[in-house]
């Protein structure tokens, strides 16, 4: 599939790199198909660029990057869902927002991740039932640089 993106100019993804949302993402809805772009920096996020709208892209991230002590239960019902099977690779990410001409204002939200089955290209966002917060900041007035830098985020499958 070709798509022309505002940020990224035109985009080649291969129909198996297309990510399949079937309800969409909260607040945009009608848009059902994307593509993860990958950090060639390494630094652990990524572009969730919306393929029903060349202007529509997420900054995103593993939440245990930022808070090493993240866990999530993922429900029955997210999992039919992304047609999650046995053995299934899933991927838990969260949406970064950056207030404009304040990038140390960044926030994550925690409490709508976004749950990927990686083997079958299917994702959901759901909201968890936990109480994290929808705005995390990701630079902490006082961050200790010894915890979270290299912990992926824990999902668990409810089966």
């Amino acid at each position: 599939m070709e798509i022309e993106t505002s940020r990224f100019g035109a985009l080649t993804i291969p129909e198996e790199h297309i990510l399949l949302f079937n309800a969409g993402l909260i607040g945009f809805n009608q848009h059902t198909r994307y593509a993860l772009l990958g950090d060639e920096r390494g630094i652990g996020y990524q572009w969730l660029q919306s393929l029903d709208d060349g202007n529509l892209a997420f900054v995103v991230v593993q939440p245990g990057l930022i808070k090493a002590d993240y866990h999530i239960e993922i429900q029955d019902d997210a999992l039919h869902e992304i047609e999650f099977q046995e053995g299934d690779e899933v991927v838990v990410l969260s949406i970064v927002t950056v207030p404009p001409n304040e990038p140390e204002k960044a926030t994550a939200n925690l409490q709508g991740p976004l749950v990927i089955n990686s083997s079958r290209a299917r994702g959901k966002q759901i909201i968890l039932n936990e109480s994290f917060p929808i705005r995390y900041a990701l630079i902490p007035e006082k961050q200790d640089v010894a915890h979270g830098a290299e912990t992926p985020s824990q999902a668990t499958v409810n089966s």
